[in-house]
């Protein structure tokens, strides 16, 4: 009945879905009212079979007695899950009618379909892998078919459902690599950041796509087409990267402040439990690495913990004596500086030739630098390390600690500059699209 189809129709419409799209998912409606699917399909099927199924439910009778069936979906967007073969298993069913709860109402478990062995569109997905070997992983039904529509054929979505090594196993088999794309807020990444260690244990590479806050695969591609999709996966983050980068936001004002630390102790935490997943010793080992790049920790930090974490251990302490033994380094390094050239203020001008205050990295040794570079007088606490500094002083040739200070800090200047190229260079596309 077109009319009765009218509002599903309106409401494809505003989603900017085609009607091609809409054959293609064979999306349809469960119309309101009670007894729409039971009426037409009693007689064909049993009781039983209807509610195991859970396309009826029983109404609830006092006395014991088993009350009639009335149909599970009304009212609904219904998208049917298709299995393997065109087979359909479920389906995922999204309220017309503001104030319909639940929003999506998903078929439940059955011999025939089982959430955590079911990835939607994945029967379609399969014949449209792209020559790199690469699918994308979605959360959601909507987010597949807009992707679809827009293109991305090798998408398919996890339903909703936390990504399971069942799922992991079956991207295993039809591909090497996944690019990981859930919605743009701190649910979506924890999501990722969930199904990233799944994704790592099962020997994937994962590329992990992140989008706008408030974003999400369907509203991306909606407002900017393939486009906008390609731009957010040539900035995809590797996994190292990924934890640096969540780390930093639940560390940061995107978390309560009691959730707050330092945010390398807990991504380095992070990569440790990342890696424990992992059996294959070379995609540990790349792991690792990489991790250390990111992260400006050596190597061995990470080692060291894994093998404690593998044997029961706590691995809280021996990152964070790691983490704070080299911010104790730096500061060492910065503070000796500042304190030779308060006490050989000749060497100033020189310093001021090769450094600037912004190569400090200690809140008050910044302070402090901004102050003997402006020529200013210290004041509220660069003031008391000055004090300190000039204290503490021995009897050294401070002139040539000032040049050995400035050539350490420019050292260390063009290390982290290294570092940062070689983040760039990491990302750079191949030559031939560059």
């Amino acid at each position: 009945d077109p009319e009765i189809g009218a509002t599903v129709r309106a409401y494809l419409e505003r989603r900017g879905l085609a009607v091609e799209i809409i054959r293609e998912f064979q999306l349809g409606l469960a119309p309101a009212g009670w007894e729409n699917l039971v009426g037409k399909l009693r007689g064909r099927f049993t009781d039983e079979a209807l509610t195991e199924a859970r396309l009826a439910g029983r109404r609830d009778v006092s006395g014991g007695r088993r009350g009639g069936l009335y149909d599970w979906f009304r009212n609904r967007l219904m998208v049917p899950l298709v299995a393997g073969g065109g087979t359909v298993v479920g389906f995922g069913a999204r309220a017309l009618q503001s104030g319909d709860e639940p929003k999506y109402l998903n078929s439940p478990e059955s011999p025939v379909y089982h959430k955590g062995a079911f990835l939607f569109a994945l029967d379609a997905a399969r014949r449209h892998l792209t020559p790199d070997g690469e699918l994308i992983v979605v959360e959601g039904y909507f987010d597949v078919i807009a992707l679809h529509q827009a293109g991305l054929r090798h998408t398919v979505a996890t339903s909703g459902t936390a990504l399971s090594a069942d799922q992991a196993r079956m991207l295993r088999r039809l591909v090497p690599r996944v690019a990981l794309t859930y919605d743009g807020d701190r649910a979506g990444r924890e999501a990722m950041m969930r199904s990233l260690s799944t994704l790592l244990a099962e020997g994937l590479d994962v590329a992990v796509v992140e989008l706008p806050e408030g974003d999400d695969p369907d509203t991306l591609v909606r407002r900017g087409g393939r486009e906008a999709w390609d731009e957010a996966r040539r900035h995809a983050a590797d996994p190292a990267e990924f934890v640096q980068r969540h780390v930093l936001r639940a560390r940061s004002g995107d978390a309560p402040e009691g959730a707050r630390g330092d945010p390398r102790e807990a991504a380095a935490q992070a990569i440790v439990r990342l890696a424990c997943g992992i059996g294959d010793p070379i995609r540990l080992r790349l792991l690792i690495e990489r991790a250390s790049q990111v992260l400006d920790l050596p190597e061995n930090v990470f080692s060291r913990a894994l093998a404690v974490r593998r044997e029961g251990g706590a691995t809280e302490r021996p990152i964070r004596s790691a983490v704070r033994a080299g911010r104790q380094r730096e500061e060492a390094i910065e503070r000796r500086l500042l304190q030779a050239l308060l006490l050989a203020p000749i060497e100033l001008e020189a310093a001021r030739q090769h450094l600037s205050p912004e190569d400090f990295r200690d809140p008050v040794c910044v302070t402090l630098a901004l102050a003997l570079w402006g020529g200013a007088t210290p004041e509220g606490e660069a003031a008391e390390l000055a004090r300190e500094l000039a204290v503490s002083a021995g009897a050294l040739d401070w002139a040539a600690e000032a040049r050995g200070g400035v050539r350490r800090m420019t050292e260390r200047r063009l290390r982290r500059q290294l570092h940062e190229r070689r983040q760039q260079l990491h990302h750079a596309p191949p030559a031939e699209e560059a």
